[in-house]
């Protein structure tokens, strides 16, 4: 049952899938976002130096590293619906801002003027909308991610990065894997440790006890916990028919490349037969369980479309699993109890 939940949240299915195809690829929620309800007719009125975070003396390579990172941070299919609006506005930002700053002409007439409405004046054929759903859709694209993660993993970037998480959460490495994109406990530990390690030395950040005193135990059961997830992910591929498109089969680098070039179709997949099997498991619930009112003859069953809270959801699983059990029980004399 835990499964069914872990991998309904697609975050975390990702994490552990991304780690065998070698490529980080973000894949959205279940209820993917349409660009087209949500770029708004005008672009927002926006510092896009403020918004990248970046200086005025920052370098096109900067500007591209900058929003890619925002982007993949911020992009409205990555949160949840009352996030949603939210992420939409800080996104749309995000796309207008890397619009000025990526085009020279249009960089240096804001740069001038100080206004992004007369930056993109008279600017050849861009237009808004077309240029917002461009970035929408690309933005956490399968290809966009390996090519930023290429260049990402093993840069100044990513060093300044474990650096800063460092500091920030006091040398939790838990949080600091939260914190850095791209990072993977299985594949960046030593890396990571080797970075933090030298920057100690050199008194480039401080000593926390949390990070120098952390135990063995701690450090195995991060790892153990990774290693479940990787093969949580692998299992469940494999009841549902698509290990071999998402891990590879026998033929590990023939299968490997298939699974890069279909990757995010087959997640969607799997997915979509995670929702089918819950559905399903509802249904078993209610029917358990019990709804106060049932339907007439003849006419489909109308799904709610609330879910039950995850308490809600864990509660009754337990319920029916324990009777389940409890049927399954021989009766006094050998016999197996009335259903």
């Amino acid at each position: 049952l835990s499964r069914l939940c872990q991998l309904e949240r697609v975050a975390e299915l990702q994490l552990s899938v991304s780690h065998h195809l070698d490529v980080h690829i973000i894949v959205a929620p279940l209820k993917m976002s349409s660009s087209d309800d949500l770029v708004e007719a005008e672009p927002p009125v926006i510092d896009p130096y403020e918004v990248l975070g970046l200086e005025r003396e920052a370098t096109a390579d900067q500007v591209k590293s900058a929003y890619r990172k925002a982007a993949l941070k911020n992009h409205p299919d990555k949160v949840s619906d009352d996030q949603r609006d939210e992420a939409k506005e800080k996104f749309q930002s995000i796309a207008f801002a890397y619009a000025i700053l990526s085009d020279p002409a249009r960089r240096k007439r804001y740069d001038t003027t100080g206004s992004t409405s007369e930056s993109i004046v008279d600017s050849e054929g861009f237009n808004w909308s077309d240029y917002y759903r461009e970035q929408f859709r690309d933005a956490i694209s399968a290809d966009a991610i390996e090519k930023f993660a290429k260049k990402y993993k093993g840069s100044d970037e990513e060093k300044d990065d474990v650096l800063l998480a460092y500091e920030e959460h006091k040398g939790d490495m838990d949080k600091i894997y939260e914190s850095v994109m791209l990072s993977d406990v299985l594949e960046d530990d030593e890396r990571f440790r080797k970075i933090i390690d030298e920057a100690i030395a050199s008194e480039d950040v401080r000593s926390f006890k949390r990070y120098t005193k952390e135990s063995k135990l701690s450090k195995a059961a991060r790892v153990k916990a990774a290693k479940g997830e990787a093969q949580e992910a692998e299992e469940y591929a494999k009841e549902l028919g698509v290990h071999d498109k998402l891990f590879g089969g026998d033929k590990k680098t023939k299968g490997k490349k298939k699974a890069k070039d279909s990757g995010e179709d087959d997640l969607a997949a799997l997915i979509k037969s995670n929702q089918q099997k819950r559905a399903g498991f509802l249904d078993d619930l209610a029917a358990k369980y019990g709804a106060t009112s049932q339907p007439k003859k003849g006419k489909k069953r109308v799904v709610e479309e609330e879910e039950p809270s995850e308490e809600a959801f864990q509660a009754a699983a337990a319920r029916l699993k324990k009777a389940k059990a409890e049927e399954s029980k021989p009766a006094k004399g050998g016999r197996r109890a009335k259903r």
